[in-house]
């Protein structure tokens, strides 16, 4: 029995993945556009669904407990600016790197955290000042360069097969471990369910708040490390558009948010990821422009948006049904 559970939860997690690979793949063979997931093209996915899969992570570690934080962006650019110039100074090597960008991004984590807690302001207006905040000082930083290492390919290794795959299962593995087996895990999940049942008794709020904002922080640094080592650089950002770095990951959260039930959270997120990357990769195989694919991104958020606020409908006619079957059989065996 827990066999076949396991194995229909394996499938559940994997179906939408594979379904849109083999959706794409056999699409872009009928109209003339070879190359889907293999090759090159198969390296970009990996990239893609890493870097948006770190970030979602992020996000949903705070959004789904009642906190949206606008500054994710700005954090993931402040903390590029500082460490890499910091790593490629006294030249840190690509671990050195990791590690200074992500304890800054952790430190940010933590400042955003303490000033939501101690303001006890809305989370999205608190976050709003800290990332107009933190973009200015990274705007100030290296007299307004933001950091450069192109070229400094013994640094930048966090974007390449499988160093970033690797770098995922690692990550995945740690994420399970705290949203899972951890207290910091189960008080957040009692939280999710309730704030003020879970606070009357006895899980504090404010303490779970910043230890999330710093985990946050964490893999919002690995995912300045991941940008960086594919592009080498990483340039300031004013007047809020921080926010397009994570505007990507909306999809990924709300599709581990469906399929959440049937594995670990995170998990969900990242095979959410993986989707949105074949979706990505499908339509700029067949050629459609970035406003198309913005629109379709957009499009499918909203889908996935109105079946997970709707889902508990379908469990509700499930219930139902078997109710009425189990009625039925009664009634047949009192006749």
């Amino acid at each position: 029995m827990k066999a076949a559970k396991l194995l229909k939860n394996i499938g559940m997690t994997l179906v939408l993945p594979v379904g849109v690979y083999l959706f794409f793949f056999i699409l872009c063979n009928l109209t003339g556009h070879p190359g889907f997931g293999v090759g090159t093209d198969l390296t970009n996915i990996i990239f893609t669904a890493v870097y948006s899969g770190l970030i979602a992570q992020a996000m949903s570690i705070n959004l789904t407990t009642g906190r949206f934080d606008f500054a994710l962006g700005a954090e993931l650019v402040m903390a590029a600016i500082i460490g890499g110039n910091i790593a490629g100074k006294i030249n840190a090597g690509p671990f050195g790197m990791l590690a200074i960008i992500v304890a800054i991004a952790v430190c940010i984590g933590a400042v955003s955290g303490l000033v939501y807690v101690l303001l006890g302001l809305p989370p999205m207006v608190v976050s709003l000042g800290l990332a107009m905040i933190y973009e200015a000082i990274g705007f100030m930083v290296n007299k307004s360069k933001g950091v450069t290492l192109v070229g400094r390919m013994d640094m930048l290794i966090f974007s390449k097969f499988p160093n970033n795959l690797i770098l995922t299962v690692i990550v995945l593995a740690l994420l399970v471990i705290v949203y899972d087996y951890s207290k910091i895990g189960y008080n957040r999940r009692a939280l999710q369910g309730g704030q003020k049942i879970a606070v009357d008794v006895g899980i504090k709020e404010k303490k779970n708040a910043v230890y999330c904002y710093m985990i946050a922080g964490a893999l919002m640094g690995l995912a300045a490390c991941v940008y960086l080592s594919k592009y080498g650089m990483v340039s300031p950002e004013t007047g809020l558009s921080s926010s397009s770095y994570f505007m990507s990951a909306f999809l990924p959260m709300f599709i581990g948010g469906v399929f959440g039930k049937y594995s670990s959270y995170p998990i969900a997120i990242f095979m959410g990821a993986v989707v949105q990357a074949f979706i990505t990769s499908g339509f700029s195989m067949m050629g459609l422009s970035n406003s198309a694919m913005t629109v379709m991104n957009g499009v499918l958020v909203c889908l996935f948006l109105i079946y997970s606020t709707n889902s508990y409908k379908f469990e509700e006619a499930k219930l139902f049904k078997e109710k009425l079957a189990v009625a039925k059989k009664a009634r047949s065996i009192g006749e």
